[in-house]
């Protein structure tokens, strides 16, 4: 008898292989089938065909200019129609195979069941040309072009079927502007009359001047700004729809001649001006559809205001009064209106503020009223135009009521996130806050948060390559309460024109980096934020008080620190009793391509306490504590500027510049950890990961997982430049380039090179500056930005294996990958 041996090892992995073989071969058919079904002609009747995007336009004899371009951009937004499989919004790019959802789609077009109707949800419809309707579309077009002054524009659209599929077609446009008509001759209106002594006079504000294009935007503008300048002068009724213009083309070949008139529906009451009279005040039910009942309190505000109420006031009549600024007699003033009304839901005490005006009825005044506005002039064609009122004694009474709504007292919210983080930390986030509107009846809010997150980081280093793994945790709980005013003696009830507040803040945070430390911090911080006007914002803190406590530290991070005594000292047990002040310029024009912001800020800690202890005795040189604490003394001054020109319509240079120094002195020869300066990350160096350089010129000689934490100094320079332009659609592409690092003022024997004195020259400085490259890519959702960049490292601050300026020494560990929501600056 044979007995046979068992197959071995390497053989039962022969006879496998064909079935690995034929399996993969079964998933393959399976996925040509399903690609090979994503055919929509199933579905397709005699007059249907595909959109499958727009394949050209054409522009001829196209204007040069940046008013043509301007004008062609607006129009190639109507003729914009995303096809199946769209990138980003375009009208010609599509993803691969971008008919897959329109197919998965239609096959469960007539399934009514729970699983037919969420694939239906998921999936895209096709898109037909019957519903993109290219010839209306090129009608939208050619009405946007003579808008704007090419008044004999034509735009044709022609359907290109494919050649391999003629169900499937896409879409040529041509557009053909013809000249552009200019204003030759405008008539303004006549003088209107405003106050003893002052007119209104229509071409001293008007853009519509002789020489310039004849435009639907342009008349639209005008008769925006000419009506808003009368009803701020006392002209309540007056509406943009009774400011016409009448054109005439016929009298000069590519010339308008225009006139401005009054419309002849135009009412009495539009034609005169109103003053204030009565102010009322009226408190609603907090539920909107609960019926609304009489008040049966009544307090007054003033001569001439009163407030309406059953209960009590929703908040005190103090601050009520102040937030009303329409006074009885003054004429009446749409900035005023809007400034009441910006007071009022600036409270956070009302769901609802809402403003009727009701004219007094003045029987003497009628019949003069209705005999002047009825006294138009007469036009060429013998219509009766209405005109303004010139009698000063013909101005009405408006009363008016204000309706409030009491607003729900409490309010929450509850987060969760996974967050990737350009630290290259990822984890999961939980947030949650309860809120207490109108507290004390001054429209204050009382806030609770709590807060954690755990993530774990990875990343490599530019020079060396290593992968790092560090784990932690934070949890953190805050109580704040923010008053809508100044809270000083006498200022508590002031009002401001624009946002103003005081705010005390509570906060506990605790932080723990596994197999190294654990941090808790404890603050106090005190707030005042103003604004003298649109473009100056100042806060200013007179009381910020953080304590910081260092837990528990293991084996690892007790070598580490003795390597790096300063390390240490930042991360030590202190107080920071701090005092700052922070002022912001900012700078944007709605017609001009310039935007500039400006943004400075000092702080100094531990002097006040520092001079109290010197005066009670203690020595200068001496560390001195406060509840058995040493506390940080330092100064500390930070600059950010920014500046953007919009070159075109499409694209944009911005810039930013910022820079800082901290600077330790007396009871401490280290500035705190979190008041240090860092560059790197996704709104800095994009090259470089946070904290993954300087300071200076240093390197440690072993990296590590902690590393990082070495990588902060005590003075920052940082340049940005960045080239934005739309590439297709809602997609916009970014070319950039970073530079920047950080020093320490003092010289650190463990880290040498740190400081700036080492640099030895202005040379020296410039070839410790870290610099980077790149290119990005934004989705503009309209509510928020989604940018993905991608930095490439061009210098190291230090010296490495490779010489030269460009001393990076592995392409590949000099790339930076960024995720982030919003503009980096």
């Amino acid at each position: 008898m044979r007995s046979s041996a068992p197959p071995s090892r390497g053989r039962s992995t022969h006879h496998h292989t064909p079935l690995l073989r034929s399996a993969f071969a079964l998933l393959g058919f399976f996925i040509l089938l399903s690609l090979g079904g994503c055919s929509l002609r199933q579905y397709q009747t005699e007059d249907d065909q595909l959109y499958i995007g727009i394949r050209k336009i054409e522009v001829v004899d196209r204007p040069k200019g940046s008013y043509a371009d301007r004008v062609i951009a607006t129009a190639e937004e109507r003729l914009g129609y995303a096809p199946n499989g769209s990138v980003f919004g375009s009208s010609s790019l599509r993803f691969p195979f971008p008919l897959l959802g329109p197919s998965i789609h239609m096959r469960f077009a007539e399934d009514s069941t729970f699983v037919g109707n969420l694939i239906r949800r998921l999936t895209p419809r096709p898109v037909w040309m019957r519903e993109v309707s290219p010839s209306l579309r090129a009608k939208v077009a050619q009405q946007t072009l003579r808008a704007f002054g090419y008044l004999s524009a034509e735009v044709r659209s022609e359907i290109i079927p494919e050649k391999a599929d003629s169900l499937q077609a896409r879409v040529d446009y041509k557009l053909d502007l013809g000249p552009l008509y200019l204003l030759d001759s405008v008539r303004y209106f006549p003088r209107v009359y405003i106050r003893p002594g002052r007119y209104f006079y229509h071409h001293r504000l008007s853009a519509l001047q002789r020489g310039r294009p004849f435009s639907l935007e342009a008349l639209e503008d005008d008769r925006t700004i000419a009506r808003a300048f009368l009803r701020e002068h006392g002209y309540y009724y007056l509406k943009p729809e009774h400011i016409t213009y009448e054109a005439d083309t016929l009298i000069s070949p590519r010339k308008v001649w225009l006139r401005t008139v009054l419309s002849p529906s135009t009412p009495p009451e539009a034609l005169r001006q109103w003053k204030l009279g009565r102010v009322m005040l009226r408190q609603l039910p907090e539920d909107a559809e609960a019926p609304t009942t009489l008040a049966t309190d009544s307090v007054a505000l003033s001569d001439s205001v009163m407030l309406y109420y059953s209960g009590r006031p929703i908040v005190r009549p103090g601050v009520l009064k102040t937030r009303i600024r329409m006074k009885q007699g003054q004429v009446y003033r749409s900035t005023d209106e809007e400034r009441t009304l910006s007071a009022l839901t600036g409270l956070s005490a009302f769901s609802s503020v809402e403003m009727y005006f009701s004219p007094r009825e003045d029987l003497s005044k009628k019949a003069e009223v209705d005999t002047l506005s009825s006294a138009g002039a007469t036009d060429s064609v013998a219509t009766k135009r209405p005109t303004f009122s010139t009698q000063p004694d013909s101005i009405g009474t408006l009363d008016l009521m204000i309706l409030l709504r009491k607003d729900k007292p409490w309010s929450s919210y509850l987060g969760a996130a996974f967050m990737r983080k350009s630290t290259n930390y990822i984890g999961p986030g939980l947030s949650a806050s309860l809120e207490r509107n109108n507290v004390f009846g001054g429209g204050e809010k009382l806030s609770a948060s709590l807060s954690g997150s755990y993530e774990w980081q990875t990343g490599r280093n530019p020079i060396d390559g290593y992968s790092v793994a560090i784990n932690s945790y934070q949890l953190g709980a805050d109580v704040a309460l923010t008053f809508p005013s100044i809270l000083f003696p006498g200022l508590m009830d002031a009002y401001y024109k624009y946002p103003t507040s005081t705010s005390f803040k509570v906060a506990l945070q605790g932080i723990n980096h596994a197999r190294y430390y654990t941090l808790r911090s404890l603050s106090f911080t005190m707030d005042y934020s103003f604004q003298p006007s649109s473009q100056w914002s100042h806060r200013i803190t007179p009381l910020s008080l953080n304590y910081t406590q260092l837990l528990r530290t293991t084996s690892r991070f007790d070598e580490l620190i003795k390597t790096n005594p300063a390390l240490g000292l930042s991360l030590r047990d202190q107080f920071i009793p701090k005092f700052g002040y922070s002022v912001t310029y900012t700078r944007r024009a709605d017609d001009s391509p310039h935007y500039l912001q400006v943004s400075a800020e000092v702080s100094e800690a531990g002097n006040l306490s520092n001079a109290v202890m010197k005066l009670s005795g203690a020595s200068y040189n001496e560390t001195k504590t406060m509840f058995g604490v040493p506390f940080a003394q330092f100064a500390k001054a930070a600059l950010d500027l920014r500046y953007s020109y919009r070159i075109s319509r499409k694209s944009t240079l911005a810039t930013h510049f910022a820079t800082g120094a901290i600077y330790p002195y007396g009871n401490a020869t280290t500035a705190p950890y979190i008041e240090q300066f860092y560059v790197g990350g996704a709104n800095s160096i994009r090259a470089f990961t946070v904290r993954s350089i300087g300071p200076g010129r240093y390197r440690a000689s072993e990296e590590s997982a902690y590393s990082f934490m070495d990588r902060v100094g005590e003075f920052k320079l940082e340049a940005n430049v960045e080239y934005r332009s739309r590439l297709f659609g809602n997609c916009y592409g970014a070319l950039f380039v970073d530079a920047g690092n950080v020093w320490l003022l003092r010289p650190d024997s463990a880290r040498p090179g740190a400081s700036l004195r080492e640099a030895g020259s202005v040379g020296g400085l410039l070839d410790a500056i870290a610099v980077g490259t790149g290119a990005g890519l934004r989705y503009d959702l309209s509510f928020l930005v989604v940018r993905f960049d991608v930095g490439v490292g061009l210098h190291l601050p230090y010296e490495t294996t490779r010489k030269g300026w460009y001393n990076i020494p592995r392409f590949r560990d000099a790339l930076g990958f960024h995720l982030a929501i919003g503009y980096p600056f």
